[in-house]
């Protein structure tokens, strides 16, 4: 969106707000979000940089009006709770009849939840009584079918600007059209006339209520029985009030669907990030940005669609459930098919199905959709997300870099209008920065292993050194492999420097199984990571088609899981007998070049995991947690995808991009929670086990 948009849109919500405010806390907090030095006003119109110059006349005489139209919703609402009285025509006044505003929520320490509920059952009862008998209509305040409905930012447009002098006035009309919205705001000026604001999807408009255009019987129904955060239908003229407001003025009014839960204060009960997570739908109700959020997703997802499509690609669908994960080092979702009785998985990855299809002969393929990692949640994870992963035969990791720079250029700038986003209070910039040759711009590429040894001061292969590393962060590097102990490092101290979009590259062969190696060095693994905002936010490799080195790769991987944790516990005093069968076990496993656990070792672990004995619980209880991955099911060898490599599979470059965190960016949040519209949260009640916490 550009500039002159997010103007537009920062006003109705700052109007929305200072007009929702119902005492002077609110007010106060109201203001500092939008007036305050650090407040959403000045960090917009710190962006009049990014417009070009000959428009910057234009849309800075536009931002001056409105960031003084948000100043007098302010005084407004601040002379609204001081007890000033308004005028018909005003945008705000005081019930006449001394009754209190229906713009004020009544907090449950006035009166409880089940009262105010029951006073809004009450009014249901009355609407759909009177409705009945006026109608015939049964249920009416349940609605139907509203036909013919002008979108509020349609209906907005058509009022032109007003002149210089001009006087505005409800005589003059706009337009007749009808609309289905939900009322945000009702302010009772007399029995004669009520202001309501009303909001669809994308925008916000004043409707009156006035006997001089309602029928005296829908006025006086409205008045008994609308409440906030009802559904209505509203027909009527497009007019200005005296003092300039567009507005709705009614001809036909209806409720289409009555709220019966007593909504929170808006603005000042939902700044509570648990209740807008837990109850999403209050939150899109209450906050235009959390609207715009949802609505700038979907068109990125749909983009992100239409770009793969318009290059060839094809979108495929591949199991969620499979009797062995791969593609990722991640700990699956466990659930059970009853009707074969057979343990399955939820898919951490879409790869390898994926590169089945090549295999099959189709050339580009894709699949955007969800994944599950039964792993850690914070600000950045969840255990479910969105992902899209694409495959392209006959390219490789160059072919993956330009798809992913030129993919991300184009959503900045069509959905914002820019390179640069603003992103936690920074711009991160994801435009093409650095010149490739050849006339070709792009992002910088930089050294896995140099940046290692620049942040953090070790290298690549210095187990020891990256055990102090990890130490020095408060993390314990014990059961940890080298690969883990790389990963963990270089996100402690090198992700932080990596704000602009940039290709981390050249990463150690050992991180990387379904990756080929580099083709000047066969130590590094030919592949990428993409980085913006301190965080990743893709993953791409030239993908590995040799089978049989596929094949020792995948073998390899648990042998040194198992060699790795077994030696670990071998080192501790242990029971003679057990002693002897970890000392064994680790003697077959070094003497067994393509060695795989069999279920005959899997049961000794598990009787080593569930043993009685206190002196084995007592030698196991440090290695309880590796003992336990050892049983994971991404340990074991996917015979059906090496089938499938065995009988050829072009080459090819793949990458996976995570949607989530590219919405991060997108929409200018720093918490995955934000993007996601029902973001896992713990059960209410419950608390995470002491074992099971992040540091």
């Amino acid at each position: 969106m550009s500039l002159l948009d997010d103007l537009e849109a920062l006003l109705l919500s700052a109007k929305a707000a200072f007009a929702s405010v119902s005492d002077a806390k609110s007010l106060e907090t109201v203001r500092v979000e939008y007036l305050s030095k650090s407040g959403k006003v000045k960090a917009v119109l710190g962006r009049l940089g990014e417009v070009a110059k000959e428009d910057r006349p234009r849309v800075g005489q536009r931002a001056n009006a409105i960031q003084n139209e948000i100043l007098a919703a302010f005084e407004e609402a601040r002379n609204r709770l001081g007890g000033e009285t308004g005028r018909p025509g005003t945008a705000a006044a005081k019930p006449a009849g001394g009754q209190k505003s229906a713009d004020a929520p009544t907090t449950s320490d006035a009166k409880s939840y089940e009262v105010l509920r029951q006073e809004r059952l009450d009014k249901l009862q009355r609407y759909n009584a009177a409705m009945e008998q006026r109608t015939g209509e049964k249920d009416a305040a349940w609605g139907g079918r509203f036909p013919d409905r002008t979108p509020i930012a349609e209906a907005r447009a058509l009022f032109p600007p007003l002149g210089e002098g001009e006087q505005p006035g409800h005589d003059r009309l706009f337009g007749h059209v009808r609309i289905a919205a939900r009322v945000m705001l009702r302010r009772d000026q007399s029995k004669k006339l009520i202001f309501l604001t009303v909001q669809d999807q994308d925008a916000q408009i004043q409707v009156a209520l006035w006997n001089q255009k309602l029928s005296e019987e829908t006025l006086a129904l409205l008045r008994d029985t609308l409440d906030l955060w009802d559904i209505v239908g509203v027909e009527g003229d497009l007019a200005y009030t005296q003092r300039g407001e567009p507005t709705l003025w009614a001809t036909d009014i209806r409720i289409l669907g009555k709220c019966l839960a007593p909504p929170p204060d808006k603005f000042h009960g939902l700044q509570d990030k648990e209740l807008r997570y837990r109850q999403r739908y209050l939150d899109l109700i209450a906050s235009f940005d959390a609207r715009k959020t949802f609505v700038l997703r979907s068109k990125a997802v749909s983009r992100i669609r239409r770009f793969l499509d318009d290059r060839g690609f094809l979108e495929q669908e591949t199991p969620a459930l499979q009797t062995i994960p791969g593609g990722a080092a991640a700990r699956p979702f466990k659930t059970h098919l009853n009707a074969l009785d057979v343990d399955m998985y939820l898919r951490i990855a879409t790869e390898i199905p994926l590169k089945k299809l090549l295999v099959g002969g189709l050339e580009r393929v894709y699949e955007l959709g969800r994944l599950f990692r039964n792993e850690g949640v914070d600000s950045r994870h969840n255990p479910e997300f969105t992902t899209v992963e694409i495959y392209q035969a006959y390219g490789d990791l160059r072919d993956m870099m330009e798809l992913t720079e030129t993919l991300l250029v184009t959503l900045a700038q069509e959905l914002r209008g820019t390179t640069k986003l603003p992103y936690r209070g920074r711009e991160v910039d994801v435009g093409l920065r650095v010149d490739l040759g050849n006339g070709r711009k792009g992002w910088p590429r930089l050294d896995y292993c140099e940046l290692l040894k620049r942040h953090a001061g070790v290298a690549c292969d210095d187990e020891s050194g990256l055990d102090a590393k990890l130490k020095e962060k408060g993390l314990d590097p014990r059961g940890l492999t080298l690969v883990d102990k790389i990963d963990g490092v270089f996100g402690e101290y090198c992700e932080p420097h990596l704000w602009d979009a940039c290709f981390v590259i050249n990463q150690p062969v050992e991180m990387s199984p379904l990756c080929k190696a580099h083709p000047r060095n066969p130590r590094l693994a030919d592949r990428f990571e993409a980085f913006a905002g301190e965080m990743e936010i893709a993953n791409a490799y030239s993908e590995l088609n040799d089978a049989r080195e596929q094949r020792r790769r995948l073998v390899a991987q648990p042998r040194d899981l198992w060699l790795k944790t077994l030696g670990d516990l071998s080192a501790f005093r242990l029971p003679g007998v057990v002693r002897m069968g970890v000392d064994r076990l680790i003697s077959r496993i070094r003497e067994t070049p393509d060695w795989h656990a069999t279920e005959e070792q899997h049961d000794a672990v598990r009787r080593l995991l569930e043993s009685d004995d206190p002196e084995v619980r007592a030698a196991i209880a440090k290695h309880r947690e590796n003992l336990s991955r050892l049983l994971d099911p991404e340990s074991a060898v996917d015979e059906d995808f090496l089938n499938a490599l065995d009988h050829g599979m072009p080459p090819a470059g793949g990458l996976g991009i995570g949607i989530d965190r590219i919405m991060m960016l997108l929409t200018s949040n720093d918490s995955i929670r934000d993007v996601i519209p029902f973001p896992f949260m713990r059960p209410e009640g419950t608390s995470i086990p002491e074992h099971r916490r992040l540091p």
